[in-house]
């Protein structure tokens, strides 16, 4: 008894500092959330930062968001943009979930390995592919239909809205179908039973009982997806730029890096707030959804039993459907930038064509800039999951296991830089790194500005894992460590940690991923010391070597297999754990 006596208040001091300290790394990542939007705030008043970022302050910028009639229409084409990219998106995602968790269609892990595939391929990579078969000028398929029926013009052209949105939307067709198979999944066919019952048909049946108790979940994916299609670069920047198609991400762009003067930065800061404002009005929406999703409760007790349609001959027509998406998704971009990559200038396919293939885009490649971006991409694929799982488990923590009030404000901040473009956090860092740290304090052109950027962009991700993973393991564990008086990050350490391996393992190889194939931040920070081989494959494309690009990328995809193989793996052992059909 004296000896408890005389520990318990070591014990109680090594507890507060061990909360003390993980409430001070999860408060550090969100800190610097809140300076970059604060940063990006006073852009958009400064008069010119370029003078000094503490000058006067202005509202022109903000006048020529509403009078520019170039900004009205990037606007416009963001919003068309999204839209295509929604619809396409949860169509195909919505059909393949409901295929795979609705039907007896066989081979439904080999159906989420290829979705999973689809999400980690590189989206500029099937931008490229897409532009060589569907461009108006050198498309293969354009060339040939204005061959073979004399054509004025070229039928298709993917150099439009529609287009770019077309081929975001097969981007995001597998997060359409992770987000929508839980909710097909947990369907109780009991109420489709009541309806057959009293005379419904399937069409009735769909608009009466299934679409609206799927609503909030399928509002909540739209939502999810909207907010990624505003902010991406990848699609608008490969397809759109060169045709002068602006959209929010490639305007930005353009204003950061003029072909002639200094950057506007007054004219991102001011672009940027109505983004921010909207995209936090959508997380709303999509935080509201999801708050009274048990409305739509579906599921109920012990009697619940997931019935599968048989889909006998139809079998065929599914699969069908499913390939023609891989097909298009996949098969497609990588035969196209096969192609282009071994000949000298693009041209369709032919027998004179085929006598023309060379090695010379490869050997055209620089391979010194190739050897310092692969350096700096392996850097970043390493640091940046390691970095987010850290900041991301502290404020899992204060956010699950706390129990203060205002920690839920923890977990909203956290989730900002989902709902934020992230070309705002990148230009946000750039001034930061520009005008506000000492001269002394080396920060921009470095490798460590991206790696910053790529932790805050990953944390709403990487926290909302982790959120989920926390949940699932009881507290008492923990609990009676720290009754036995070991401290709390030797406890996290020796008992939370490795229970949370699984699901740490399969984020970092995730974020690595992601990370690895990165181009939007990476493209608004890039010098020579801090670039990456997506930016690489970037600058080659916007130079006019449409075949070293294609050549790179193929490289690039070569290099990125092995890493796709390993998350398969452990993807492939998660869902057999899970006993998922």
């Amino acid at each position: 008894m004296a000896w408890l006596a005389l520990n318990q208040p070591r014990s109680m001091l090594r507890g507060l500092l061990g909360r003390a300290t993980l409430f001070g790394v999860a408060a550090l990542p969100l800190a610097l959330v809140m300076l970059l939007l604060a940063v990006i705030l006073w852009l958009g008043l400064a008069e010119d930062v370029h003078n000094g970022f503490f000058g006067p302050l202005t509202l022109k910028h903000y006048h020529l968001l509403i009078t520019s009639p170039l900004i009205a229409r990037a606007i416009l084409n963001t919003l068309g943009f999204c839209l295509v990219t929604v619809a396409v998106a949860m169509t195909i995602g919505m059909t393949s979930a409901w295929l795979v968790e609705r039907t007896d269609l066989p081979g439904k892990k080999t159906i989420y390995s290829l979705m999973t595939l689809g999400l980690l391929l590189p989206t500029f990579f099937q931008a490229m592919g897409w532009l060589f078969f569907l461009h108006p000028r050198i498309g293969m398929l354009n060339q040939w239909l204005v061959q073979l029926f004399d054509l004025d013009d070229s039928p298709f052209n993917i150099a439009s809205i529609v287009g770019m949105g077309w081929v975001e939307g097969l981007g995001l067709a597998p997060l359409a179908f992770v987000m929508t198979s839980p909710i097909l999944r947990a369907m109780n066919p009991a109420f489709e039973d009541a309806a057959r019952v009293h005379g419904l048909g399937r069409r009735a049946m769909l608009t009466k009982i299934i679409l609206p108790l799927m609503w909030p979940g399928l509002i909540a994916a739209a939502i999810y997806i909207l907010v990624i299609g505003a902010a991406t670069f990848e699609v608008p920047a490969i397809i759109g730029l060169g045709g002068k198609i602006l959209t929010f991400s490639t305007l930005v762009y353009i204003s950061v890096t003029p072909e002639m003067g200094i950057p506007n930065y007054g004219e991102v800061g001011a672009l940027s707030m109505p983004m921010i404002i909207l995209s936090v009005l959508m997380s709303w929406c999509y935080f509201r959804v999801i708050r009274f999703g048990d409305r739509y409760a579906v599921i109920q007790g012990r009697g619940y039993r997931p019935r599968l349609m048989q889909l006998g001959p139809w079998m065929w027509l599914g699969w069908g459907l499913l390939a023609t998406y891989f097909i298009m998704a996949i098969i497609l971009p990588l035969l196209m930038m096969a192609w282009a990559a071994f000949l000298p200038f693009f041209q369709p396919f032919s027998a004179r064509a085929i006598s023309q293939l060379t090695l010379a885009n490869f050997q055209q490649i620089p391979l010194t800039l190739i050897g310092r971006a692969a350096i700096n991409s392996l850097i970043l694929m390493v640091s940046v999951p390691i970095a987010a799982v850290v900041f991301g488990l502290a404020i899992s923590w204060v956010v699950i296991r706390s129990g203060i009030k205002g920690r839920y404000f923890f977990d909203w901040i956290a989730f900002l830089p989902h709902a934020v473009p992230s070309v705002i956090f990148a230009i946000s860092f750039l001034a930061l790194a520009l005008f506000l740290l000492p001269s002394n304090f080396h920060l921009y052109g470095t490798i460590f500005i991206v790696m910053l950027v790529y932790v805050v962009v990953r944390l709403s991700f990487t926290t909302r894992v982790l959120n989920g993973a926390l949940l699932q393991l009881h507290v008492e564990l923990e609990n009676v460590a720290q009754v036995s008086g070991i401290p709390m990050l030797t406890t996290m350490r020796k008992i939370t940690l490795p229970l949370l391996a699984p699901a740490i393992l399969n984020l970092c190889l995730w974020n690595a991923l992601l990370t690895f194939r990165e181009l939007t931040v990476a493209a608004f920070l890039v010098t020579q010391d801090n670039i990456t081989l997506p930016v690489v494959v970037w600058g080659i494309w916007q130079s006019g070597g449409l075949g070293p690009a294609a050549a790179l990328s193929l490289l690039f995809l070569t290099a990125l297999f092995p890493v796709i193989i390993v998350y398969w793996i452990v993807g492939m052992r998660a869902l057999g754990g899970a006993g998922h059909p």
